[in-house]
């Protein structure tokens, strides 16, 4: 009688606690009382009802070796009802999205389950989030999620559920890189601690009635848990701050498009964005000791040695029409006082129109003009406005006035894209930092070009230009290649969730590159 009693509260318990969705029920042999438990659960385990279950190959054939290699007997419930712990392994699968799994990668578990059928579903479930956490769910060079489910060692993990919380065992899982320790720490942290909206806005951001874009904005900041409804102005302002802060935008207060564009965008989905950072490290074969770092949609470089973070720099990227590309490569070499070997792209939409409107842009900016390799031509006697396109290549001498400013940094790549200074430091100033043609220009250079030269050695030798002499070096005018002894390995990545104290930073998805991603994580494509 007290068997019953018990099961009958622990089932009501079960099912109103952390999730719904869990409830008793039979279905064809699972109601004929004359089979034992075993019995019924031998059947679960066989394939066809497994395929009822919607399970994939792979986690089929999963399930059936993890049972058999232990000996069948169960582990989340008994002959007549599940155990306490599967109450609170459904807990943790619930929020998933704080461990950085997306709920996509955890089998539901409903109604017309039987318990027994749950049994094997939790098991699922945890083998999964176990091998997600350390093996990545997403497979980013064909774009699609990983099917395989490739855990082999169940029976540790499920040991350690009786010595440690299942919160501490999930997190413990994943690499032990110290970046991505820091970002899931945080990711956890931030689902604990925010109100986790799925709604999605259509705020246009080209609304002109100001009226009306406050009232939807407050809407959105409203379902995200940024603000009481009885809020006044002065509140709305310094939530749209705090929330402009928390996505990498200018904290100004105002509408604008880019925090439209986020407020849009609902508090689950920059999860997911954040999931997809955490599994690109997964992904990540460790960094070397030293490496160069640039971080697209953060707006910035850093530059590691003896996995110290040695320099940090603000960065330009490249417009939506001209984007930055992703790309591994190394450094091999610093240009004090680089020529710039104009692309015809450049020359013909910027170039051409500027010396039709003025035949002495040329002359005036330092540009020079090649019929060939070495085949200068006088730009004056050309008659610029019959062209369409620009017909020569054209070069710029190096100095103060040169786009790539006094510093280059050189790595082989297809795009012809490099990390450069440039004349126009004010742009740096500005949080959103999307101008250039897809190159990455860099703040402060010299500081970089030294931190790297401070560095460059190999046992027996050191590169004969070092930081201290650079001063002297860039303060005499002059061409100069700087081969490095030991290249740097470079890595332009393309990550928009980024781990920054004790917060993560949303950072816009500039190129949209997130979105298709998302998607897919989402069930959507």
């Amino acid at each position: 009688m007290r068997k019953i009693i018990y099961f009958f509260i622990f089932s009501i318990l079960f099912l109103n606690g952390c999730s719904d969705t869990i409830e008793q029920g039979q279905i064809s042999f699972l109601s004929n009382g004359k089979l034992s438990s075993d019995q019924k659960f031998l059947k679960i385990l066989d394939i066809n009802h497994l395929k009822s279950l919607n399970l994939n190959d792979s986690e089929i054939k999963w399930i059936i070796d993890t049972y058999k290699k232990r000996g069948y007997k169960r582990f989340f419930s008994n002959d007549s009802t599940l155990f306490d712990i599967s109450f609170d392994l459904q807990c943790e699968l619930d929020r998933s999205i704080w461990y950085g799994i997306p709920k996509i990668r955890i089998r539901s578990i409903n109604k017309s389950h039987h318990f027994l059928e749950k049994e094997v579903l939790l098991m699922l479930n945890f083998g999964r989030m176990i091998s997600d956490l350390n093996q990545g769910f997403f497979d980013f060079k064909e774009r699609k999620l990983k099917q395989d489910l490739s855990l082999i060692f169940t029976e540790k993990y499920l040991k350690e559920i009786d010595t440690i919380s299942l919160t501490k065992l999930f997190q413990k899982q994943g690499p032990t890189d110290t970046n991505y320790r820091f970002l899931a720490y945080n990711l956890y942290h931030y689902g604990k601690s925010h109100l986790i909206d799925t709604t999605e806005f259509k705020i246009n951001p080209l609304e002109k009635d100001k009226t009306k874009l406050f009232k939807l904005a407050k809407k959105s900041l409203l379902s995200k848990g940024w603000l009481e409804e009885d809020a006044d102005s002065s509140t709305f302002v310094n939530a749209l701050k705090k929330f402009q802060t928390e996505n990498g935008l200018d904290a100004d207060g105002r509408i604008g498009k880019n925090t439209i564009y986020s407020l849009n965008e609902s508090t689950y989905d920059k999860m997911l964005r954040a999931s997809l950072s955490l599994d690109r490290l997964r992904n990540l074969n460790s960094y070397p000791k030293k490496f160069v770092k640039v971080n697209i949609p953060e707006f910035m470089l850093y530059f590691y040695a003896d996995d110290t973070l040695r320099s940090s720099h603000r960065i330009i990227v490249g417009k939506v029409e001209n984007q930055t590309p992703q790309l591994e490569s190394k450094i091999w070499r610093i240009v004090c006082y680089p020529f710039w070997k104009v692309p015809s792209s450049i020359a013909n939409k910027e170039i051409l129109p500027a010396v039709q409107l003025n035949p002495n842009y040329l002359v005036k900016n330092h540009y020079k003009v090649y019929r060939s390799k070495d085949q200068e031509i006088n730009p004056k006697n050309i008659n610029w406005r019959k062209y369409s396109h620009f017909p020569y290549s054209v070069i710029q001498e190096p100095g103060a006035k040169n786009s790539l400013g006094i510093i280059k940094f050189e790595f082989n790549n297809s795009y012809s894209v490099y990390v450069h200074d440039t004349p126009n430091k004010n742009l740096f100033n500005t949080v959103f930092r999307s101008y250039s043609h897809g190159c990455m220009r860099c703040d402060k250079p010299v500081e970089l070009a030294k931190s790297i030269l401070t560095f460059d050695s190999i046992p027996g030798k050191v590169n004969p230009f070092r930081a201290d002499t650079l001063d002297s070096l860039l303060a005499k005018p002059g061409n100069l290649p700087i081969p490095l002894i030991e290249p740097i390995p470079i890595y332009v990545v393309y990550e928009t969730v980024a781990a920054e104290k004790e917060n993560l930073i949303f950072h816009l998805d500039l190129y949209r590159r997130e979105e298709e991603l998302v998607k897919i994580l989402k069930g959507k494509k």
